[in-house]
């Protein structure tokens, strides 16, 4: 029976999960609903992050608690009876095992009988949940008003701007594990409790005081020690902070007579120092900038055109030849105002050109190129397919 419309349970929806979030309640994990108000919700487990969607149902779904079907009573006979001929309609067999259901089973089980159960809820829609990227735009506009920009600058940091680990959880959709991964790939650092982004020219007066050290010391590339580093730098920059950011520069080498060896990574610290050239111009005679460029970096260090991929746009049909910083950080987080703006920086790009700027709105079914052929034009020019934009005026 329905009950009246005083006592409807409002709290209640449906929610259609799928084998690996069964699991994870079965197994007692927990699972949380993310979002603000202004945000399409997500659900999370501790690795994993989900889109929600409401969906109709073709049929009415009713919630009845307790309500049993005829095999969990265990007097249904409707399949093990073997005097019902298999030749009976399913509506004769049916009229049959109600029929049996009130009678007694030679005395050993008692009769059917008839119980009301109240229909807690009739449902029109249930939720759909479908594996989705985290939704990490929020991370970096939460995390750069307190930027470190040195300890004598820490004073006119907003105090109440200064987040802990739990509070930008709270904040970001995405499960613990993927913010992890990408508050590492971001190089935030905790800084007495809270999680902070070091700002772009203090990481690269302490990239250049470890760096320094090279020459100073006479260090070979691929024998730089931890212990020396930190100690020689330790009165210039807070030890937290130069133990990140080795950490984020290096890599381990060999290991001799117990000592453990490490090799800056050749390809970060020549992207990084690239930007900072790039930062302080408009657009560099390309020349120019790589001779710059190659002068930047430690003896040893080889430079290349491919480093520049997502934080620069070369123009080789310019005379003379010209680069410029384009990062992709910088652009706009909404895919359509996105390409609104690569394709008003440069009418053509190839594929090589464009996937660092898009490659982010890629999923396991929707590949870079499957991004363009659903928002960019394809051509072709001097036998190189190009992506223009797909409304041109």
């Amino acid at each position: 029976m329905f009950p009246d419309a005083t006592n409807k349970n409002e709290n209640l929806r449906l929610m259609l999960l799928d084998a690996t979030l069964l699991n994870e309640i079965e197994a007692g994990n927990e699972l949380l609903f993310k979002g603000d108000p202004e945000e399409n919700v997500v659900l999370c487990t501790s690795t994993k992050t989900y889109d929600v969607k409401e969906a109709e149902t073709s049929n009415s779904l009713m919630l009845v608690p307790d309500l049993l079907f005829a095999a969990a009573t265990g007097l249904d006979e409707t399949i093990a009876d073997k005097s019902m001929d298999d030749s009976d309609t399913s509506f004769e067999k049916s009229n049959t095992s109600l029929n049996k259901s009130t009678e007694s089973d030679e005395g050993n089980k008692p009769p059917r009988k008839i119980e009301h159960k109240e229909v807690v809820d009739t449902f029109f829609t249930y939720y759909e949940v479908k594996p989705c990227k985290p939704r990490l735009n929020k991370l970096q506009k939460l995390l750069e008003p307190s930027s470190y920009q040195g300890m004598e600058l820490e004073y006119a940091i907003d105090k109440s701007k200064l987040l802990t680990y739990e509070a930008i959880f709270e904040e970001v959709q995405a499960s613990r594990k993927e913010l992890d991964e990408e508050l590492e790939s971001i190089q935030a650092i905790k800084i007495d409790g809270y999680i902070r982004l070091l700002e772009f020219d203090y990481e690269f007066r302490v990239l250049s005081y470890m760096l320094d050290l090279i020459e100073e010391n006479s260090w070979p590339l691929e024998k730089i020690t931890k212990e020396n580093t930190l100690d020689s730098l330790k009165d210039l920059v807070p030890l937290t902070i130069l133990e990140s950011m080795f950490k984020f520069y290096t890599v381990e080498s060999t290991k001799e007579d117990g000592v453990q060896y490490y090799q800056y990574r050749q390809d970060k610290v020549c992207r990084f120092l690239a930007r900072v050239l790039l930062k302080s111009a408009g657009k560099f005679n390309l020349a120019e900038f790589l001779q710059a460029w190659r002068d930047s970096v430690p003896e040893g260090m080889v430079t290349d055109e491919s480093m520049l991929s997502g934080i620069a746009l070369v123009d080789k049909s310019s005379s003379p030849q010209v680069i410029w910083g384009f990062v992709e950080s910088d652009l706009p987080e909404n895919i359509n105002e996105r390409f609104k703006v690569l394709f008003r920086t440069k009418p053509k790009w190839t594929v090589d050109q464009i996937s660092p700027y898009i490659e982010c709105y890629a999923t396991e079914k929707l590949n870079v190129n499957a991004l363009l052929t659903k928002y960019a034009r394809a051509s072709t020019q001097d036998g190189v397919r190009v992506f223009s934009a797909k409304h041109m005026k």
